[in-house]
């Protein structure tokens, strides 16, 4: 019974460090989506590219540095303080409209980012202990590569994203448009200076900057990069091909979620009207699979690539 007892404990002082930041996390992202919507750009960025992200290494961060013994300890003060982040925010995009006539633009984007990503930062302190944190930071200070490439990929994501999405969405549009092709399925190719449609089979989709497969890339580079600095990895040539290779399956993986919900369309078109089958497939097909085979398919690679280096260690030492 004491045993049990122990074990539920523990459960739930690994998970107390969690539920502050991803509340942060979901609660921001909401507010974005609510003022600015899915798809635009007002802020030059899609939110969810930059928060989810961030939401995710702070799980991934908690899990590594409790399992390294970072204790934990309930900050008062830094709870407030986070709360009264979170209220900050939410008033600047309540009034973003109002405000952008007022204030320069890019010092109001410099604040609003600022603002979120200090949340985050409270929102971690205010169950872990800041000095076993640091000197836990400190022990990895030999993987600065790794934390320069996801902070380097985490500021420049959204001029990649600017410059190179028609070229990743060409990319995308083909690869869906030849895999359709080899199943006897002939789509019409369209390009437009926003987007690239393909259309047959009774349904229609446009590739535009979301679904170019840049988004999967960034989260690869941004979370092995944050995995390999927690475990404290060499960087060595097995690393670039890994940087390659993850990448490329994360852009395959969005070709197939989109092949999927083009094929989920043709089929559901069958069946029902037109409005109908948009409104399912873009409300749980379209808005969510991404994220999903995006996690799925880094954790499958992580765990190939931690075997593939594990046998190569072996044989090396083998020899």
């Amino acid at each position: 019974m004491q045993r049990t007892l122990d074990w539920r404990l523990r459960g739930m002082r690994s998970v107390l460090p969690l539920v502050l930041p991803i509340f942060c996390t979901a609660f921001v992202h909401h507010l974005f989506f609510k003022t600015f919507g899915e798809n635009n750009l007002t802020l030059g960025i899609y939110s969810r590219d930059i928060y989810i992200p961030l939401g995710l290494g702070a799980v991934v961060s908690f899990y590594q540095m409790i399992g390294n013994g970072v204790g934990l300890r309930f900050r008062t003060r830094f709870f407030v303080f986070t709360l009264g982040l979170l209220v900050f925010v939410s008033a600047l995009l309540k009034f973003y409209l109002q405000l952008i006539f007022k204030i320069p633009h890019s010092f109001l984007i410099v604040t609003l980012l600022g603002t979120c990503f200090l949340t985050l930062i409270t929102a971690f302190l205010t169950t872990l202990k800041f000095s076993e944190v640091l000197t836990y930071v400190r022990k990895r200070n030999s993987a600065a590569l790794y934390v320069l490439i996801a902070v380097t990929s985490l500021l420049n994501y959204p001029l990649i994203l600017k410059f190179f999405w028609k070229q990743a969405s060409f990319l995308t549009a083909k690869s869906v448009y030849y895999i359709y092709l080899l199943c006897g399925i002939p789509l019409h190719f369209q390009l437009t200076p926003v987007s690239f449609n393909l259309s047959g089979g009774g349904f229609a989709v446009k590739i535009i900057m979301g679904c170019s497969g840049l988004e999967g890339i960034f989260f690869f580079i941004f979370g092995f990069s944050l995995i390999q600095c927690l475990e404290k990895r060499s960087f060595n040539w097995r690393v670039p091909v890994a940087y390659l290779v993850g990448s490329l399956v994360l852009f395959l993986l969005n070709t197939f979620r989109i092949s999927s919900f083009y094929f989920l369309g043709i089929q559901l078109k069958k069946i029902m009207a037109a409005s109908q089958v948009r409104q399912i497939v873009e409300a749980a097909f379209h808005n969510h699979l991404g994220w999903i085979l995006y996690l799925v398919g880094i954790i499958i690679f992580m765990r190939v690539y931690r075997r593939v280096e594990k046998n190569i260690v072996l044989e090396t030492s083998h020899s």
